[in-house]
């Protein structure tokens, strides 16, 4: 596994505390924010394995729209 991949297993096990504490402490107002991360996440994963493999042509993971009223 080469450093970059590395760094987003680890970026994934810290979202994942991140959504755990979050929840923990009932911090609801960090659910947007969190599911933002999440995405970017998916994004992230999803060039790095084309990069490994180029040949990787689907669509990739689709972002969703959060009103900016319901993301506070």
């Amino acid at each position: 596994m080469d450093r970059l991949s590395d760094l987003a297993v680890r970026l994934s096990s810290v979202l994942d505390e991140l959504h755990t504490e979050a929840s923990q402490r009932r911090l609801n107002d960090l659910q947007a924010p969190l599911a933002w991360l999440d995405e970017a996440n998916g994004w992230l994963n999803f060039e790095l394995e084309r990069a490994r493999e180029p040949q990787v042509r689907d669509a990739g993971p689709q972002f969703v729209y959060i009103p900016v009223s319901q993301g506070k």
